[in-house]
């Protein structure tokens, strides 16, 4: 398989060994890309993840939904409040305790996060593409195993990423 990126690329970076600075900068650049995608639906990254989650999991309390994605109350409300209007998502009275609220997506909602979703795996695999099958199965096993490993205790494993 030939190479677009040279195997040197980026090595004259001042953090190109920083463990760190390289992982944000991969978060940064698939984030920025995958923005581009949700926007296109009207949503914007944080938008898509929140009626994704709830197109998945109907009927999850905005307090478990919070909870879950890592986001502030206000956050979180300032998202749903736009993807109701957009007629994506509902509000409703949790049964059995009229204080909470459950999120469903509408049948609109659902198809807008099927097709933003096809498109936002389509960028994870422009990302990837000059990696061999086994390299990108084998990238994810030791992303899984850092983000899991001896520091996992120090933040949230539900700590919002948008």
């Amino acid at each position: 398989m030939s190479s677009s990126v040279r195997p040197d690329e980026g090595l004259d970076h001042p953090f190109a060994g920083d463990l760190n600075w390289l992982l944000h900068r991969v978060g940064a650049v698939l984030g920025s890309a995958q923005d581009e995608v949700a926007r296109r639906h009207g949503l914007g990254i944080r938008g898509y993840v929140v009626l994704r989650t709830i197109a998945q999991s109907e009927g999850s309390s905005q307090l478990a939904l919070g909870r879950d994605l890592g986001l502030d109350k206000t956050t979180l409300t300032a998202v749903l409040d736009r993807l109701e209007e957009a007629g994506l998502i509902l509000r409703r009275p949790a049964p059995g305790d009229r204080r909470a609220r459950v999120c469903e997506a509408t049948a609109e909602g659902r198809e807008v996060a099927g097709k933003a979703a096809e498109e936002i795996e389509a960028t994870e695999q422009r990302l990837l593409a000059e990696m061999r099958p086994r390299d990108r199965d084998e990238l994810v096993r030791l992303l899984r195993q850092l983000a899991f490993g001896p520091f996992a205790d120090t933040a949230p494993i539900s700590g919002s990423c948008i």
